[in-house]
C-alpha cells in the first residue's frame, strides 16, 4: 500500500516515499580470494574441457598439476565457504570431477602399458617393473593414502584380515598392491566393470610377481544379480573413490554390496572435503548410510598432498 506523507497537517495521497536501496554487501578478504580461486579454478577447466584427449602430455601434465596444487592448499573455513556459494561452483566442480575422472583413467594405462612394456625383454622382470611402477608420479601419494588407510582401519578388526576386495581397481592396482605389502598374508580381489583395465592389472600382477595373492573379476558392484564373486567372504572391501560420481551414487553401491556382505564387514571408502571437492566426490555421512545398513565408525581429513579423505564403515545386523 502507498504510504501517506503529512504536509501541514494534512495528507499528501499522491506522494510515494521511494523505496530505500541497500548497497552491496563490502568484498572481505575472504570473498575476494574464493573469487580468484574460483576464476583460476574455471580458466583450467575452460582449457581442459575443449581437448580431445586428457592422455598424459605435457599439456595436461601441466593444467592438471596446477589444479592439484591449488586445491590441496590449506584454505580457511571462510574462503571455502564462500567459493562453494558462487552460483555456478556446484556445476563446475562436477563437471572438473568428470573431466579429472578421465584424466586419472589415461594416465593409469599410459604408465601399465609402459610397464609392462618395459620389463618385457628382462631377465628380471619383477624388479624391472617394480622400478617402473615407484617411478609413477603419484605412487608417494598412494603409498601415504593406504598407509592413512590401513592405519584408520586397524582398531576396527579383530584380526589380520585374509580376504579384501577392492572395487573399482582400474588398470593400475597401486592400493591393491601397497595392501599386499601391509597384510602380507592376504588375497587381495580386485573389482572392476572394466574388462580391458582388468587385463593390464592383471598382466602387472604377474609381473610385478603377485599373480599368487591376486584375483581379478570382471563385475558391476552395483548389479546383485550378477557376477561370481563371493562376497560373504571378505573381511574388508575398499571402495575406490571414483565408484559413484555423486554421494547418492555412493550410498547406492553401498546399499547393494549390504546385501551381499556378511554383518561386521568393515567398508574404507575415498571421500572429500573442502576444495579437495573439486577433484573427488564426497560421500556424505547421513542417515541414508545408515538406513542403507552400515555403522559409521571414522573419518579422516588429510591435510597434506593426499587428496582424498577415509571414511571407514562396518555392516549392521
Amino acid at each position: 500500500m502507498d504510504q501517506q506523507v503529512a504536509i501541514d497537517g494534512k495528507h499528501d495521497l499522491t506522494r510515494v516515499d521511494t523505496p530505500v536501496s541497500t548497497p552491496p554487501p563490502t568484498p572481505t578478504p575472504a570473498t575476494a580470494a574464493a573469487q580468484d580461486l574460483y576464476r583460476e579454478i574455471r580458466s583450467i577447466y575452460q582449457q581442459l574441457a575443449p581437448l580431445t584427449s586428457l592422455a598424459p602430455c605435457d599439456c595436461v601434465n601441466a593444467l592438471l598439476t596446477r589444479l592439484v596444487t591449488l586445491c590441496v592448499q590449506p584454505y580457511s573455513p571462510d574462503i571455502v565457504d564462500h567459493f562453494y556459494r558462487i552460483d555456478a561452483a556446484t556445476a563446475l566442480c562436477h563437471d572438473l570431477q568428470n573431466l579429472c575422472a578421465i584424466a586419472e583413467g589415461e594416465l593409469e594405462r599410459h604408465w601399465a602399458q609402459k610397464i609392462l612394456q618395459d620389463a618385457g625383454p628382462h631377465a628380471a622382470p619383477h624388479a624391472h617393473a617394480r622400478s617402473d611402477l615407484t617411478s609413477f608420479p603419484y605412487h608417494a601419494n598412494y603409498l601415504s593414502l593406504s598407509h592413512l588407510e590401513t592405519s584408520l582401519l586397524a582398531p576396527f578388526l579383530a584380526r589380520a584380515p585374509s580376504n579384501i576386495a577392492f572395487v573399482g581397481s582400474g588398470p593400475l592396482p597401486l592400493t591393491s598392491f601397497c595392501l599386499l605389502a601391509r597384510f602380507p598374508t592376504a588375497i587381495i580381489h580386485n573389482i572392476d566393470r572394466d574388462a580391458d583395465a582388468l587385463a593390464m592389472s592383471s598382466a602387472l600382477a604377474e609381473k610385478l610377481g603377485h599373480a599368487d595373492r591376486t584375483t581379478f573379476a570382471c563385475e558391476d558392484a552395483t548389479d546383485a544379480a550378477g557376477g561370481r564373486t563371493r562376497w560373504e567372504e571378505f573381511d574388508v572391501v575398499f571402495l575406490a573413490a571414483l565408484v559413484g560420481m555423486r554421494s547418492s551414487e555412493k550410498v547406492g553401491v553401498l546399499r547393494g554390496l549390504r546385501a551381499r556382505l556378511r554383518v561386521g564387514t568393515v567398508v574404507v571408502c575415498r571421500s572429500a572435503r573442502g576444495m579437495r571437492r573439486v577433484l573427488y566426490p564426497v560421500l556424505e555421512l547421513s542417515e541414508e548410510l545408515q538406513s542403507a545398513g552400515f555403522e559409521i565408525l571414522a573419518e579422516m581429513h588429510p591435510w597434506d598432498g593426499v587428496v582424498n579423505s577415509v571414511v571407514i564403515l562396518r555392516v549392521k545386523a
